[in-house]
């Protein structure tokens, strides 16, 4: 084999070899749970909520499993899927080095900023449990779970910084949308055809995440002004075709790693704080700077995720406003109809983020997942108070 193909080798085995053990460390906390906890707080026998104790770190042991068998599944044949479509859409409008620093700034700035609320405060409660004597299989186990969770925070990761780039693609296109508009208003007969319609090129793209062709051939309605209009609203019509056909692939990608991570970050929130409230899961090694911290960890994250998604929706439903308002003025037959079929394309198909065709993430999510969670923390502390 040549240099090329021994490094895909080693590279693959490397990635099988992570995934293995990672999935390791899942199946041996699940396991473990029940045992680990009775050991960090003295025995069973002295718990009252003993259905309840391993819950927490077998929550992000089935999430962080469950997440990167999906990944693994899917990942090879739908990110191969995604590059095509926008690669597809760069043939229109090709992405410029600025935005490509700008992704690669806002990817650097998230990581930095969850794993600095993340890798800090989890290495001081591990040491805290060495100075504790914790047993061996302890300090393992918290290894593990805090282990877990970075991988699962590096999967959001990559969620968000492609959503996010989706998102400035549809903020282009409401751009160019909201330009051709003005132009049409302000600009004279001669030149309000041309400034958008100049660097259009002739080509046939194929959406692979469809799986059907579209074509466009340069001038396609012909020469003067009205057809020109035309012509810069059927491009940026397929423009938007391909990134709304590229979100439909990353929500398939990572729809049920999102919902478990949401799922997670809601459990490990209500159990911080419950077992911080009735001294579970020791304690005396969680001070509360602590809890403080990883709920910010955990705030972040989840807002993040929910924001990101929120906004990227939003930015797609918004040209419907400028296709309406262009549609509005006095306009030939042929643009007339590209606007019509881009309205109804908006129209007909929909476009929302989910968790696995579960959970829609916008705004509305995090005000149910706080009245939610607070409603089930007073449940557990009540039923807490009456076994005691």
């Amino acid at each position: 084999m040549n240099n090329g193909a021994w490094r895909l080798f080693w590279k693959r085995l490397i990635l099988v070899v992570a995934a293995a053990a990672l999935m390791t460390s899942c199946v041996f906390n699940f396991v473990t749970a029940p045992l680990i906890m009775c050991l960090m707080d003295g025995g069973c026998e002295e718990v009252s909520v003993t259905s309840l104790r391993g819950m927490y770190a077998r929550t992000i042991a089935v999430a962080c499993f469950a997440s990167a068998s999906a990944l693994l599944c899917k990942y090879g044949t739908t990110m191969s899927i995604y590059k095509q479509t926008m690669e597809a859409h760069d043939v229109y409008s090709p992405t410029t080095e600025a935005e490509r620093r700008d992704r690669a700034l806002f990817c650097v700035l998230y990581v930095t900023l969850c794993m600095s609320v993340t890798l800090p405060i989890n290495a001081l409660r591990l040491s805290l449990l060495y100075r504790n004597r914790s047993d061996p299989i302890v300090l393992v186990f918290f290894v593990f779970m805090y282990l877990e969770n970075v991988v699962m925070c590096l999967g959001e990761t990559c969620f968000v910084t492609w959503c996010r780039t989706l998102s400035n693609k549809f903020l282009v296109i409401n751009r160019d949308l909201q330009l051709l508009g003005e132009e049409m208003a302000t600009v004279n007969d001669t030149a309000a055809g041309k400034s958008i319609t100049t660097a259009l090129i002739a080509t046939t793209v194929t959406t692979a995440a469809a799986g059907r062709r579209v074509t466009y051939g340069g001038d396609f309605y012909g020469g003067p002004r009205e057809q020109s209009i035309a012509n810069a609203v059927e491009v940026i019509r397929i423009r938007h075709q391909l990134i709304r056909d590229a979100l439909s692939v990353l929500v398939d990608l990572f729809g049920l790693p999102v919902g478990l991570s949401l799922l997670t970050l809601g459990v490990m929130t209500l159990f911080d704080i419950y077992y911080q409230v009735s001294d579970i899961m020791g304690a005396d090694s969680r001070l509360m700077i602590f809890i403080y911290i990883w709920l910010l960890q955990y705030t972040i994250r989840f807002s993040t995720i929910v924001l990101t998604a929120h906004y990227t929706t939003k930015q797609a439903l918004k040209s419907k406003i400028f296709i309406t308002d262009i549609n509005n003025r006095y306009l030939d037959s042929n643009t007339k109809e590209e606007l019509q079929i881009f309205l109804n394309q908006l129209s007909n198909c929909s476009i929302e983020i989910t968790a696995y065709d579960f959970i829609t993430l916008n705004t509305h999510l995090i005000t149910s997942a706080i009245v939610a969670g607070t409603t089930y923390l007073v449940i557990l502390l009540q039923f807490d108070s009456n076994d005691d």
